[in-house]
């Protein structure tokens, strides 16, 4: 038998990254992935973001597709 049994709630930071596709009225969004800093999580929305524009052929500064901003 332990001799010390212990719990303790600790903070944890991660950082999702999240997808919302809408057409004005309604909307979905869904977890695309977790990370342990901001840096990594921002590089692959980021491509993520930038796969999609290519595929789609949407023209550079189009505004239906919104790159993530960088961690500030």
């Amino acid at each position: 038998m332990a001799d010390l049994i212990e719990y303790k709630v600790r903070p944890v930071t991660r950082y999702v990254v999240t997808r919302y596709e809408g057409n004005g009225k309604l909307g979905m969004c869904g977890q695309q992935g977790e990370f342990d800093n901001a840096e990594t999580a921002h590089a692959v929305a980021y491509a993520l973001c930038r796969a999609e524009h290519e595929r789609l052929g949407w023209p550079v500064g189009d505004e239906r597709i919104q790159y993530p901003q960088l961690p500030g």
